[in-house]
């Protein structure tokens, strides 16, 4: 079965303890919502942090709320070189050679090497949605847009592999993107996608038609695309047995 997703593409941010906040803002002061985000009680704050690294700095990282127990800087590859850092991709390490991040706030400012990484492309589920496409916690899977521009040559369309599941109870489906694969792959926040089955490989479904002929099976075989079939859709012969071969039709 084809679930739709929907698509969120994060900018760099940061995830904040009480110590840590206290010692930017001030002792005592709570992080006021900006922006509820998809995920139930997460929210991007009105409060942003000057991020500084040994290259270049960004003036306002925005910190996502609430306070969790363990500090978390997240922020995409072209940031990390634009800074001059080099974090691990999707664990936390320590930065290499000795390289820091300083974190500037308006009552004070901490120095730190390690809880800094690069995201790793994940898909938020609960335990429902994770039964219906058919996947586990942990499980890695592929994923493809759902949306094509008129002019493919204006599409960016692309396969993402190794998209980690992540499955809650509490979590509502979304996959989560950074902006350079976001920008990457032409998606936004909101378009969405499909969890592609890595045996099968195929990235999207052609339009559903009343006549599907051998031809539309070749051009899905050529696309690597599957077609699914509407009540009463009538197949002409040499379709359905190209078809079969190639295991093109989805009901």
């Amino acid at each position: 079965m084809s679930v739709l997703i929907p698509v969120g593409v994060s900018n760099r941010h940061m995830h904040l303890t009480r110590e840590v906040l206290d010692t930017l803002f001030g002792r005592g002061i709570e992080l006021e919502v900006y922006r509820y985000l998809r995920q139930r009680g997460e929210f991007a704050s009105k409060q942003t942090v000057e991020m500084i690294g040994p290259r270049n700095r960004f003036s306002a990282v925005r910190i996502l709320g609430p306070l969790r127990d363990r500090m978390q800087v997240e922020v995409s590859r072209s940031d990390a070189v634009f800074l001059g850092i080099f974090p691990p991709m999707g664990k936390f390490a320590s930065l290499p050679d000795g390289e820091s991040l300083e974190l500037k706030g308006p009552n004070g400012s901490i120095k730190i090497a390690e809880n800094i990484m690069v995201s790793r492309r994940h898909l938020h589920l609960n335990q429902a949605d994770a039964d219906e496409i058919g996947v586990r916690d942990q499980d890695s899977v592929y994923v493809a847009p759902v949306k094509m521009t008129a002019d493919p040559a204006e599409s960016r369309i692309c396969i993402m592999g190794n998209v980690l599941v992540r499955v809650q109870e509490n979590f509502i489906k979304e996959l989560h993107l950074d902006t350079d694969e976001g920008n990457a792959c032409g998606l936004r926040s909101g378009d969405m996608v499909y969890v592609v089955p890595s045996s099968i490989g195929y990235y999207a479904e052609m339009p559903s038609k009343k006549l599907v002929t051998e031809h539309d099976v070749r051009q899905a075989v050529l696309r690597k695309q599957k077609i699914r079939l509407l009540k009463g859709t009538i197949i002409t012969p040499a379709a359905k047995d190209l078809a079969k071969s190639y295991n093109i039709f989805v009901e």
